[in-house]
């Protein structure tokens, strides 16, 4: 069977129509989550931020997160011993704002452990902010829970 000229443009005419409909479908299943609602506010005052995070590496020691699935450990820097800290974790899952978690601290230890079953393996953002002694703190590392 031969296909004339016209009708090989009306099948690619089709194909190219049927194609772009389906990406268009497949992109439209995807939630457009955003980092934050506020996010022009959160940006004018940026400068706080790096100044918290200057403060974290002035500190004798370093802070250290592991993680596992449904457990979370973070250890606070040495500097900090002997003194109370009162604190936020927030866990940030690029790929679904349903699974962010927040987790509130407070004492006089170093370390702290966090369980929930919304820890899955993957890709997330340790968002760490504490006070202690009237300083404000500030620490962000990306992880992978395995």
């Amino acid at each position: 069977m031969k296909i004339n000229w016209g009708s090989g443009i009306a099948i690619f005419y089709v194909a190219f129509v049927i194609a772009v409909l389906s990406f268009v479908f497949w992109v439209a299943q995807f939630k457009p989550d955003m980092v934050t609602e506020d996010y022009y506010a959160e940006e004018l005052k940026y400068q706080e931020t790096i100044d918290k995070k200057e403060r974290v590496y002035n500190l004798e020691g370093e802070v250290i997160v592991d993680a596992n699935v449904s457990t979370i450990t973070i250890s606070l820097p040495s500097g900090l011993a002997e003194q109370t800290v009162n604190g936020v974790l927030y866990l940030y899952r690029q790929s679904d704002e349903d699974l962010d978690m927040k987790f509130d601290f407070e004492g006089n230890d170093l370390e702290y452990t966090f369980d929930s079953d919304k820890i899955i393996a993957g890709s997330w953002t340790v968002k760490l902010n504490w006070n202690s002694e009237g300083e404000e703190y500030y620490y962000e590392k990306k992880i992978w829970v395995k």
